[in-house]
């Protein structure tokens, strides 16, 4: 919970520099409001997971755009360090973004057994909050089903590991920057992206922000290996 209050810290530090438009992007079936942008057949295809309105891309080193009140935003999943198939799984409910290598309908976590990423990556530096996580297979991390639990995610910003951190129904804050890269470490789990909310800052992060975000990741991190002996090093 430490870690948590001092990531609220450092991103109430971000955006009183002067925050602009915020914007909600929900992914999953609930109260969907953003889909790819362009074409289907050229941008993306349909009905690439579970039957339904689920969304998968064709070219996956592009990834997938989306706008929304002025943000956009760009989505890239990974297996084995090389682009791979992203899906946004839209029906039922608790569904989300998620990297989909073996194209299996039970397979849209993101996930720590294929090495997987997702990175999101804005065009503007935002503050990223009230991250909602999913287990896949359309439930949420709290009961979870064939895929295994959410587990853990190694995040890096702007290029910069922050810390590792687990991923459940919702975590306050990531951080603030441009690029988020999230890696499923934990065996056997992974997790899809439900929804998030961005803030767009007027002025340039503090220079000292970075550094700031350097040392809230190391105090979390020391703080998880005294708990667990066996976290990831």
């Amino acid at each position: 919970m430490k870690f948590r209050s001092l990531i609220i810290a450092a991103a109430a530090l971000a955006s009183s520099a002067g925050a602009a438009n915020a914007a909600t992007f929900v992914f999953k079936g609930d109260g969907n409001n953003v889909t790819p942008l362009g074409a289907e057949g050229v941008d993306y295809v349909r009905d690439c997971g579970t039957a339904g309105s689920d969304y998968c891309t064709i070219d996956h080193a592009a990834g997938f755009d989306y706008e929304l009140d002025g943000i956009a935003l760009n989505v890239v999943a990974y297996a084995d360090g090389g682009a791979t198939r992203l899906i946004q799984d839209v029906v039922p409910g608790d569904s989300g973004l998620g990297a989909y290598s073996e194209s299996n309908a039970n397979d849209d976590q993101t996930q720590a057994d294929s090495n997987e990423a997702i990175e999101f990556t804005f065009d503007d530096v935002v503050t990223l909050t009230d991250v909602e996580f999913n287990a896949g297979g359309d439930v949420n991390c709290s009961s979870f089903g064939d895929e295994g639990p959410c587990g853990d995610f190694r995040l890096t910003i702007d290029g910069m590991v922050i810390g590792v951190l687990a991923a459940e129904d919702m975590i306050a804050n990531l951080g603030t920057g441009m690029s988020f890269l999230l890696e499923a470490i934990t065996p056997e789990a992974g997790f899809t992206i439900a929804q998030f909310t961005t803030s767009v800052s007027d002025v340039p992060v503090p220079a000292a922000l970075p550094l700031l975000l350097s040392g809230i990741a190391g105090l979390g991190f020391a703080s998880r290996r005294r708990r667990d002996p066996l976290a990831v090093k």
